[in-house]
């Protein structure tokens, strides 16, 4: 009896709840599960070295699909602990919320309205009568594209590491790839082993690349290709793949100029090699964070292409971080229409709504704060003097949920991994969607009123 007026209880809370905080509280919650089966012994190698402090990174980092990591993956979980890192990349890909849509589905109950809207806020899916259809959607095409690219990296690592080792390393990194997590279970190094092998570096190339179009694109191009009647795709697909192709031929060309001589990255390499490795990290930034190269052998006019990369990030909606490649180009569009002295946003014989331009100044506007913020606190909290481009870095890097280091997570202090947690934690989420979880602001008479005119002289 007492358990199940906890239990009402508990639903009655959660029902109250917006989807914002939702979003917050089932992250939080697995972040927490998460650290809790980590910590535990049974499923670390004998020679770990990770306090709870480390996994408790590690999971944040998982969670967030960052690649961050204080201890390695391969010397420290055993294959138990490696296939929890799997589930957890799985939920945090996902959301916790999109489980629970399928647990619904499955057990034909019927989702309440707040799980309706907490699952489209969390994707930022804006129809609702094909809700159920899209959660299906996600699975069927996370784990066929996650099982495709399996199969295809087996290819190189059963010969290399046998049939049990190959299968499970081919299934992990699909699995991070795809979620654009970054983990590997290899050591330290990534995938720098791996630097100019095509069959690799392409697979996972297109495993990061599927995770980041945003599973809204996958769900018109899977309705599209599912139709009998043939029918125009969505304006917000062409566009996402427009500028996912324009982004990844601008970072291969200028990774490929500024490193070219660069013997300590694609220097001493062959220009087919050089091409590779150039698409490879170009396609990395966009918030997988793997690396093939060493990023504290980079040149800093690199890094800082690499840092505006990241800050990009990939297409709203999917496993992909950052501001989001839309956002961005709904920017240069208003930029461009007040330069012209123009009446609207128009693109293509389209014009964007004002409310979307509004939103997407919000979320330029509080996601640069939260890196100028972030930058300030790990710069106050980080011992030494490590190169400023480096600790730009690593903030945009963690706030991105990209997961590429200049070896400098590893000889942070606890204060300053705190800083890259609390960053990786609202760049998963989204720095809108935790304000608004946490400030629950009720507007005013005075918020509403319309008043005269502030003479503000701007520019």
């Amino acid at each position: 009896m007492l358990f199940k007026s906890l239990r009402e209880k508990i639903e009655q809370s959660l029902a109250q709840m917006s989807p914002a905080r939702r979003i917050f509280l089932s992250f939080a919650l697995v972040i927490l599960l998460g650290s809790l089966l980590l910590s535990l012994p049974v499923v670390q190698v004998a020679t770990s070295r990770a306090t709870y402090f480390d996994h408790l990174f590690t999971t944040v980092s998982m969670v967030c699909v960052t690649g961050l990591f204080t201890q390695p993956v391969a010397s420290t979980y055993n294959i138990w602990g490696q296939l929890i890192c799997m589930f957890l990349i799985q939920i945090g890909g996902l959301g916790l919320m999109t489980f629970i849509g399928v647990f619904y589905i499955q057990s034909k109950q019927k989702l309440s309205l707040r799980n309706r809207e907490t699952i489209q806020e969390s994707f930022n899916y804006g129809e609702t009568r094909s809700l159920k259809s899209f959660i299906q959607s996600i699975f069927l095409t996370t784990f066929l594209v996650e099982a495709v690219g399996a199969l295809l990296l087996s290819f190189r690592f059963v010969p290399e590491f046998g049939w049990g080792r190959g299968l499970f390393t081919s299934a992990f990194l699909a699995i991070s790839a795809f979620c654009n997590a970054g983990f590997d279970n290899f050591g330290t190094t990534s995938l720098v082993a791996y630097q100019t092998d095509p069959l690799v570096n392409l697979v996972i190339s297109a495993l990061i690349i599927t995770g980041g179009l945003g599973f809204m694109v996958w769900f018109d191009l899977a309705t599209q290709v599912g139709s009998k009647r043939k029918r125009r795709l969505r304006f917000h697909t062409k566009l996402v793949l427009m500028l996912t192709v324009g982004i990844l031929l601008f970072g291969t060309v200028t990774t490929l100029l500024t490193e070219w001589g660069n013997t300590g990255t694609i220097g001493n390499l062959s220009f087919p090699e050089k091409v590779l490795v150039s698409f490879f990290q170009t396609v990395s930034m966009r918030t997988a964070g793997f690396a093939s190269i060493d990023f504290t052998q980079a040149r800093p006019v690199t890094l800082l292409i690499y840092i505006l990369q990241m800050f990009l990030g990939g297409a709203p909606g999917g496993t992909a971080g950052g501001l989001k490649i839309t956002t961005f180009l709904v920017l240069i569009l208003f930029a461009r229409t007040e330069l012209l002295g123009l009446p609207h946003v128009n693109i293509a014989k389209r014009t964007i709504d004002p409310r979307t331009v509004q939103k997407s100044f919000s979320v330029f506007i509080i996601f640069l704060l939260t890196f100028l913020l972030g930058l300030v606190l790990l710069g106050l909290t980080t011992s030494g003097n490590p190169p400023f481009i480096h600790l730009m870095f690593e903030t945009i890097s963690a706030l991105a949920t990209v997961g590429v280091t200049a070896n400098l997570t590893p000889n942070l202090g606890q204060l300053a991994l705190s800083v890259i947690m609390l960053l990786m934690f609202i760049g998963r989420i989204g720095p809108l969607t935790l304000l608004v979880s946490l400030a629950d602001y009720q507007p005013s008479k005075k918020d509403m009123m319309h008043y005269m005119k502030a003479d503000i002289t701007i520019g």
